[in-house]
């Protein structure tokens, strides 16, 4: 059954009536009801309530009361303390522009250590998580890691096999493509949710929440295991290309390629079946290596001797430009997750250490 135009606008229009409603913060903010912070004036408690159920025109729910008068206890609790606030906000965005040089110079004088030492942060944010009790997403990395562990095992042989390159890149490429899926999927999720779209096929507003909070979720879950994805094939692509023997990230290659040698997996070229790239300093690769190789893997260098690769003749679609924006973004996400918390933590305790509120 369709709805009309002015059904949906009333449908609409009493949903965020509702939702304001029970806003706490809109609660304490109509008619200027906790007073002005700023000079130390918070009005009576009951004068607040009284004034908030003559404007909503009934009683508050005990739920509603609590929010209010916890609010209220915050304010009181922090009265007066704008001196410290601005203290606060100093060492806060001082805490960021040194925690920033800091990092930006660990990362340029000590690339390996910094790589390896995010990885793992990013890797290990799961433990925060079975303090909090998210015992889904716990599953979820389980699998992940059963599955990625059997991988980087390939990868880490000693006599590595020469169809291990190629079974990588699969592996991480299809967790990129599953990451991009699960992302468009939140993304339309939150955008529904945001325009009340639930709401006019009859959805209540924890229903709508519910919905939202679920698009948030699964958008995290994208954007967390497509970086740690990231990070993984980056780390193991010097690996594997190093045990070939024709690169080495600092030193000379062990190995000379002969002109008919694919660098990266060690198969032979000539006589293939598979579809050949060629780069600019003429050495030859299997597609599927070396499209692992530059995007997967982010290499921009010919892993045999080590010109710099055009990489816009990887670009041959929009498909792969909007996956190349992707990646770049996942690599500023990996700062994000791993580093701000612990920036962010360090401050906290010097807040609390100074005895600031």
């Amino acid at each position: 059954m369709s709805l009309t135009t002015t059904q949906i606008i009333k449908a609409v229009a009493t949903n965020i009536a509702q939702a304001t409603a029970s806003l706490p913060q809109d609660m304490l903010e109509r008619h200027n009801m906790t007073g002005n912070v700023h000079h130390s004036h918070i009005r009576p408690l009951n004068d607040i309530l009284r004034d908030e159920e003559r404007f909503l025109g009934r009683k508050l729910t005990p739920e509603e009361v609590q929010m209010v008068t916890d609010r209220v206890n915050y304010l009181r609790q922090h009265e007066g303390h704008e001196k410290q606030h601005s203290e606060m906000l100093m060492i806060i965005f001082g805490g960021l522009i040194v925690s920033q040089i800091l990092i930006t110079i660990w990362k340029k004088y000590h690339v390996t250590s910094y790589n390896i030492s995010t990885l793992l942060g990013l890797w290990f944010v799961p433990i925060m998580s079975l303090k909090e009790g998210y015992w889904r997403f716990c599953f979820v990395w389980l699998i992940f890691s059963v599955c990625n562990g059997f991988i980087v095992a390939r990868a880490l042989e000693k006599t590595m096999k020469s169809s291990t390159p190629r079974l990588v890149y699969w592996w991480f490429q299809k967790i990129y493509d599953v990451s991009m899926a699960v992302g468009a999927v939140a993304y339309s999720i939150i955008l529904f949710s945001f325009f009340h779209i639930p709401m006019i096929f009859g959805a209540s507003v924890e229903s709508e929440a519910n919905i939202f909070m679920g698009g948030l979720t699964l958008m995290f879950y994208a954007l967390y295991f497509g970086t740690l994805g990231r990070d993984f094939v980056d780390r193991l692509s010097d690996q594997m290309a190093t045990k070939m023997g024709f690169y080495s990230r600092n030193g000379f290659p062990t190995r000379h390629i002969r002109d008919n040698m694919c660098a990266i997996c060690g198969e032979v070229t000539r006589g293939s079946n598979e579809k050949l790239h060629q780069l600019n300093c003429s050495h030859t690769y299997h597609e599927i290596c070396i499209r692992g190789w530059t995007i997967v893997g982010k290499k921009d260098i010919c892993p045999c001797c080590k010109e710099k690769v055009d990489m816009r003749a990887f670009k041959t679609n929009s498909w792969d430009t909007t996956q190349a924006l992707v990646l770049n973004f996942l690599d500023f996400l990996r700062y994000i997750l791993v580093w701000n918390p612990i920036v962010f933590y360090l401050i906290h305790e010097v807040i609390e250490f100074l005895g600031l509120k």
